[in-house]
């Protein structure tokens, strides 16, 4: 989830689970907006078996009214370069057709798919605070029938139905649904591209079976740092924050 137009974390988050024979690619959203390739990275990933919406997709599609004044400077300039005529037009053609299939929701069996949460699906972040609101994740888990994957806030997370949670550390970087019994478990799986939990490396889950893994992995960030720094349409402010993990 939460590439970002990060080519340079994706592309070590695909080799790393190429390493480990993952052959099934979910794609929570966001792809696009902030970064420096968005093009590179749709490309990468119409390989998912699954790619959701996310709100940087649904904002190039339709509209960005709610984002901010930096997060809109790279959403025109994400635009530009997806309709950009230096490429052929077939290309762009299949780049917004595959933006045009990203779905809010999916579910596969007792397994949920979405961006930000069953609730609203593009635009309501789930953040460790919210453990304390027991409303807000009874609303969460009653949409739920097991197991929900999302993204969004781009901190890894898991939260469970008895109103438990823990970071990724705290399980010593993996759970196993077994062991959870009739309780529900929403996973974030954090960002690939913008991790905002004070850790500068890419981050991304992988299921085996009942083991839901976390991964946390060094990636060339300072490239990517170097082409917004060297983009005069992306504010520096997106580079600075990969430097930092913020």
């Amino acid at each position: 989830a939460d590439i970002h137009a990060n080519i340079e974390a994706l592309t070590t988050v695909l080799d790393h689970a190429a390493s480990k024979g993952i052959t099934r690619i979910v794609c929570l959203g966001d792809v696009i907006g902030y970064g420096p390739n968005p093009r590179e990275c749709l490309k990468l990933l119409f390989r998912s078996e699954v790619a959701i919406m996310g709100n940087h997709e649904e904002a190039v599609m339709f509209y960005g009214e709610d984002f901010n004044p930096k997060a809109k400077a790279s959403l025109e300039w994400t635009k530009d370069q997806l309709n950009s005529s230096a490429y052929d037009r077939t290309e762009n053609y299949d780049l917004w057709n595959f933006l045009g299939t990203m779905q809010q929701v999916v579910e596969d069996g007792d397994v949920m798919y979405t961006h930000g949460s069953p609730r609203q699906p593009t635009r309501e972040y789930v953040v460790p605070q919210d453990a304390r609101n027991r409303e807000k994740m009874q609303g969460i888990f009653d949409l739920m029938k097991r197991v929900c994957f999302i993204g969004h806030s781009h901190i890894p997370h898991i939260y469970s139905s008895d109103m438990k949670h823990a970071s990724p550390d705290a399980v010593n970087g993996a759970i196993d649904l077994r062991k959870l019994g009739d309780r529900k478990v929403l996973v974030n799986v954090g960002s690939v591209g913008q991790p905002r939990d004070g850790d500068v490396r890419t981050s991304y889950v992988t299921v085996d079976g009942n083991i839901v893994r976390f991964h946390r992995l060094d990636y060339d960030h300072k490239t990517t740092v170097d082409k917004i720094y060297g983009n005069p349409l992306l504010p520096k402010f997106l580079g600075d924050r990969l430097l930092v993990g913020r």
